[in-house]
């Protein structure tokens, strides 16, 4: 494997960060064995950015989602890179390319991926859960999650197509958006991603809820037409003042919280779409009366489509229609773990981005 740096393959040790016990916290950050080589269609990965996730923080608070694992993982998933080696049955890559990483490996053959909604594989593995992640200089993966990134596309945002992709899934489902107003709850790096999203596919208004200042002020300059502290304001007196008594066509939720998703059926449509993306951290009490007398659609959504997304969030994103750099909020060593974690928990950043290999350029 002549390709690795020489320093790498002589120590046969990286840099990581693994998850190594249960519970909250448990994260290490020490030298671990370094990919072997690539064989058969797996590919090793140069990892140029990789970026905390909101998965990556329920790992860390060791949420249910994150029991399926086996400890010690190297985690993260959302991930950008240059093409390294690759085994001898892959067709489509060769070293030197750059590529972009979807975090879902469906199985391809269940009743599910066989109709065509592999997104949504009951039987999927997820890099930095179920195997060895990208919070590290290398990461080994399946040919098939391995996304081709244009020059037009840097490094930085490359690392965000992953959940850039959740965003623009979003927007096209259903009626899509194109000449529809939306309402955006939610304004974490997604749902400020789907501000972006929306306005460039189309949406005649756009309008985002959150509850901190630090995120609707991301949501001003992300081109929203009006931003919402529903911690102060209501969103539905907010709508009716944008809109009258149509309200919006479209409401996207991406808090998981049962006071927002009473607030947006407040302020839908009838007959308008409700799309969930947001994980409840626990269960929610609904009264379903409303959602029935409005006739609303009620989508929940999960993943990207695979691959149509990715080419539609490439396109978006080589031609400068979204520009997603200035969610950047840190760009950290993999030795500043805790400290990002903890920044990312608390609510003091957008999106943070680990660089194992050095700063990007």
């Amino acid at each position: 494997m002549i390709s690795i740096t020489f320093d790498l393959w002589a120590s046969g040790a990286m840099l990581a960060i693994r998850k190594i016990t249960a519970g909250h916290g448990g994260l290490s950050v020490d030298d671990v064995p370094a990919p072997k080589e690539a064989r058969g269609s797996d590919v090793l990965v140069k990892v140029e950015a990789a970026g905390i996730c909101g998965t990556d923080l329920l790992i860390y608070k060791w949420g249910d989602f994150a029991k399926r694992m086996k400890l010690p993982t190297i985690i993260g998933h959302e991930i950008s890179g240059v093409v390294e080696q690759v085994g001898s049955d892959v067709k489509g890559l060769r070293p030197g390319m750059r590529v972009s990483l979807e975090s879902h490996v469906p199985c391809g053959v269940c009743y599910t991926c066989r109709r065509g909604w592999a997104h949504v594989c009951p039987h999927t593995r997820y890099p930095g859960v179920d195997f060895d992640g990208g919070f590290a200089p290398f990461v080994m993966v399946p040919e098939s999650v391995c996304w081709p990134v244009p020059p037009e596309i840097s490094p930085l945002q490359a690392a965000m197509m992953e959940p850039f992709g959740l965003a623009v899934h979003a927007s096209m489902e259903g009626s899509g958006v194109s000449g529809l107003n939306v309402l955006v709850s939610g304004c974490g790096p997604i749902g400020l991603m789907n501000i972006a999203a929306a306005r460039a596919l189309g949406a005649s208004k756009v309008i985002a809820t959150d509850v901190h200042p630090l995120r609707l002020a991301a949501a001003a300059r992300m081109g929203v037409d009006e931003c919402v502290n529903a911690a102060d304001d209501s969103v539905y007196e907010t709508v009716r003042s944008l809109l009258g008594e149509r309200g919006v066509d479209v409401a996207i939720d991406y808090s998981g919280q049962a006071s927002a998703l009473k607030a947006l059926i407040q302020s839908i449509t009838h007959g308008g779409e409700l799309r969930l993306m947001g994980v409840p951290s626990q269960e929610i009490s609904l009264n379903l009366e409303e959602w029935l007398f409005k006739g609303l659609v009620v989508r929940g959504l999960h993943g990207r489509g695979l691959f149509e997304t990715w080419e539609r969030s490439t396109t978006l994103l080589a031609n400068g229609r979204v520009d997603l750099s200035s969610l950047v909020s840190h760009r950290v060593a993999l030795s500043d773990a805790q400290d990002a974690f903890e920044m990312a928990l608390n609510g003091k950043s957008l999106k943070i981005l680990f660089e194992p290999n050095g700063a990007c350029a």
